[in-house]
């Protein structure tokens, strides 16, 4: 028996665009109003946002929902 494993890639760039933009999770959470633990998730690859989520995300950050996904 073994194992298989690998690193599954994010799907998105929520962590590295709050690192360029000099924000904190605390700071994402209390903007759009989505829980922490939430915010957490999604910067740990723990969990994926949901497309609105990822909406709100965007605005709170200034950018363009397209820049915060993995190609």
């Amino acid at each position: 028996m073994y194992f298989c494993l690998y690193m599954a890639k994010a799907l998105h760039r929520i962590k590295e665009v709050l690192k360029e933009k000099e924000k904190s999770a605390y700071w994402l959470a209390k903007e759009t109003d989505i829980t922490y633990g939430s915010i957490h998730g999604y910067i740990t690859n723990k969990t994926e946002p949901t497309l609105r989520n990822l909406f709100r995300i965007a605005a709170a950050l200034k950018v363009n929902p397209r820049e915060l996904i993995n190609s």
